[in-house]
């Protein structure tokens, strides 16, 4: 009885393992394929905006939201311990006045552009 206890366990422990391992790799592969339209090319160009305001995570997100909504940009960063926001975006479709903007629009101080 205890060894038949003790297969299911250790069955059950590296189905566990393989089922992490492989769930990883999905969700690894499911952000590649979800964002091969949005890679940064070497014609895009990258702001780093110094806010104000930014006081958690949640912060962190509307930012984020906001300025991902604008056609061009690619990638947003936002931190709220250094109150920095980051975004690479495609020239031909945006700019850094609209970033700020959004920025703005969300309720956050634009302080500095980098």
């Amino acid at each position: 009885m205890i060894f038949n206890i003790t297969k299911v366990f250790l069955l059950f422990l590296a189905f566990i393992i393989l089922g992490c391992s492989k769930s990883g790799n999905q969700t690894s592969d499911n952000k590649t394929s979800g964002n091969e339209s949005q890679t940064v090319l070497a014609s895009d160009k990258s702001v780093e905006i110094q806010c104000s305001g930014m006081t958690c995570t949640g912060c962190e997100s509307t930012i984020k939201s906001k300025v991902k909504k604008i056609d061009g940009v690619k990638e947003v960063m936002a931190d709220h311990n250094t109150n920095v926001v980051k975004a690479s975006f495609d020239p031909a479709k945006t700019n850094i006045e609209a970033i700020k903007e959004a920025i703005t629009d969300a309720g956050y101080k634009v302080e500095s552009v980098k």
